[in-house]
């Protein structure tokens, strides 16, 4: 019951949450935490723990396959160096600044190196919740990061934890076996799992057995690659990555819609819950830290997130300058998109979120000895400080420095979409001819398919003529008499008139021709 009840808190929290935050232009992220700092002072939830394995087992598989299965990959092979250097060289540059930060401070060093690798990856869901605005290029660019990053991060974490509870001491070639066999094994098992469910679908044609292959893909790659000790999460990108190039030839329209609602219900729930449970766990961490005073713990966390922050948007600086002195090319561009700002802005969206949260509360308890692991409650204490005023501080001013940046939204996109779009019904129309003779189609119905097609092509093709406004209201006259169509059906059924079985029929050609008028992802 109580779980229940819990699942029901975080349902509401989350809509409450992000209705807010779309109404008065606050980044929900920031007010889920928020709220969720305020569920944390309230019995019963002020016990509540978040447990990592439900991190890291359950919610961060669905998170990254969703996300990876939206990625670009025109858009990752041509930013793989800049993806490759912020998703490895920064996570282990983050992870070393950090640590030495601590260590001034008196951490413990070994305890500092823990919390350097649980802070040094950026959060794919902080991402998609807050930079959801930047442009295709550099958001694919972050997204990428953030699904890869997490994998380094963690490798990391496992090695710096043995060192910590003293049950492992590898050294440099160890540390990077280790790495490369993680990342390599992570790809292998994500190419399985990916092309198995490749070879399943491709012989499939069932909406709700594909959908249910869908939701067991993510975890069966993060549970193939945890078996061999590899990168789950670089299985589930890889995965993902596999299924979202073949996809558009092995599965089938209904089977795609459907996936696609699940996960974009699913980790909506996800995320906005996850940020809810990291606001949840602050009070907790604030009262349970007991090695260290209050002072010096409150420094401690002003001072690495500072460190965070400057180390990322150094990195990103001297990162493009260097591009820029290599290839004149990428200098032209850099000039071209921005320069400077566009790395500012890059460097100001490195959000710390729930994973970094689930890999501090999984330091164990106790050493190898049996004595108490040192500072783990500091470790949490700083980790769960430190994603909250990276978030309210980034997330609150980074649409202000998109602005300052010049950086507005994806104009490529619309003119590539329709070109695509003329492109595909020029072919359709040029196949009408063979189509209807292959299945003996009369002559009658295909004039009335290709006028309908030639409309769309006109349509599309700057409107056939017709201005803007003409196009606008042609657009909400269609939508309007939709909606006189749906009344009268529903008028029928609640008449009595047909079944509630033919209304779903009727509303699901309805609900097809809607969404060919507002594209798929139009919410007004």
């Amino acid at each position: 019951m109580e779980g229940l009840v819990l699942i029901v808190v975080l349902g509401v929290t989350v809509l409450v949450g992000t209705t807010l935050g779309g109404r008065y232009r606050v980044a929900p992220p920031v007010l889920l935490i928020s709220f969720g700092v305020l569920l944390g002072l309230v019995p019963p939830l002020s016990e509540l723990t978040l447990d990592p394995d439900l991190v890291l087992l359950i919610f961060l598989p669905a998170i990254l396959y969703r996300e990876s299965l939206t990625l670009s990959l025109r858009e990752i092979r041509a930013n793989l160096p800049a993806i490759g250097l912020l998703a490895v060289v920064l996570v282990v540059l983050t992870m070393v600044t950090v640590s030495l930060t601590a260590q001034a401070f008196g951490v413990n060093p070994a305890a500092a190196w823990v919390l350097g690798a649980v802070l040094a990856p950026t959060d794919a869901a902080a991402v998609t919740g807050l930079a959801k605005r930047l442009p295709r290029k550099l958001l694919t660019t972050l997204h990428a990061e953030s699904l890869i990053n997490d994998g380094t991060a963690l490798v990391l974490f496992a090695v710096t934890v043995g060192l910590l509870t003293g049950t492992s001491r590898p050294g440099a070639l160890g540390i990077g076996e280790e790495f490369v066999w993680a990342s390599a094994g992570g790809v292998i098992a994500g190419l399985l799992v990916g092309g198995a469910v490749v070879l399943i679908r491709k012989r499939l044609d069932d909406p709700l057995r594909e959908g249910g292959l869908s939701v067991l893909t993510p975890f069966g790659a993060f549970l193939l690659a945890d078996a061999v000790h590899a990168s789950g999460v670089l299985a589930v990108v890889v995965a993902g990555l596999v299924l979202a190039y073949a996809g558009p030839r092995v599965i089938r329209a209904r089977s795609r819609v459907l996936a696609y609602a699940f996960w974009d219900l699913s980790t909506f729930l996800i995320n906005g819950g996850l940020f809810v449970l990291l606001g949840t766990q602050i009070p907790r961490a604030v009262k349970s830290i007991t090695s260290a005073s209050p002072q010096r713990a409150v420094t401690i966390v002003l001072v690495v997130t500072v460190v965070v922050l400057a180390t990322r948007l150094l990195f990103v600086y001297l990162t493009a300058e260097s591009l820029r002195l290599l290839d004149r090319r990428v200098a032209r561009i850099n000039q071209a998109q921005g320069g400077w700002r566009v790395g500012t802005v890059a460097g100001w969206s490195g959000f710390r979120g729930a994973v970094s949260l689930a890999a501090a509360l999984a330091v164990p308890t106790t050493a190898a000895s049996g004595r108490p692991v040192a500072e783990r409650d500091l470790i949490i204490f700083v980790t769960a400080l430190v994603i909250v005023l990276i978030m309210l501080l980034q997330g609150t001013t980074l649409p202000v420095v998109v602005r300052w940046a010049g950086l507005s939204g994806d104009p490529e996109r619309a003119d590539e979409l329709r070109q695509a779009r003329m492109r595909a019904t020029q072919v359709g129309l040029a196949a009408l001819p063979q189509v209807a003779a292959e299945i003996g189609a009369d002559e009658e119905a295909v004039r009335r398919l290709e006028a309908e097609y030639r409309r769309h092509l006109d349509d599309v093709n700057e409107g056939g003529g017709r201005t803007a406004e003409e196009r606008r209201l042609e657009h909400k006259l269609r939508l309007g008499v939709l909606a006189h169509k749906r009344r009268e059906v529903t008028r029928l059924r609640d008449s009595r008139e047909i079944d509630d079985l033919v209304l779903g029929e009727l509303q699901a050609a309805l609900d097809n021709e809607e969404i060919r008028l507002l594209g798929r992802g139009t919410t007004e």
